[in-house]
């Protein structure tokens, strides 16, 4: 399956590093809810997109670190696309979906 074709809880918007912290922060108050991270994370074509991603990934690390201190751990998967001539997307899953989907 390509991770276009992934069906997500939500999809987010990013262009800049706050609007990546703002997208965390959706992210995690989504997982309270459905208790599983399937999200897609678009960014554009530019110059900074990479560090953008990485940015996002390591803050959202950190923070679900802090939030689950050795009560339980949430092993989290990326795929990075070309999700159309715009935008690259990063697929967020959680293991068990990454495995539901056999990505």
């Amino acid at each position: 399956m390509h991770p276009s074709q992934v069906p997500v809880i939500h999809s987010f918007m990013v262009s800049d590093v706050n609007s990546a912290m703002d997208a965390i922060d959706g992210i995690l108050q989504l997982y309270e809810q459905h208790r599983a991270i399937r999200f897609r994370v678009l960014l554009p074509k530019s110059s900074n997109a990479r560090s953008i991603g990485y940015a996002l990934l390591n803050e959202l690390n950190l923070r679900i670190r802090h939030l689950f201190k050795g009560s339980m751990s949430i092993n989290i998967r990326y795929l990075v696309y070309h999700h159309d001539s715009n935008h690259y997307a990063l697929l967020l899953l959680d293991e068990d979906s990454a495995n539901t989907f056999m990505l």
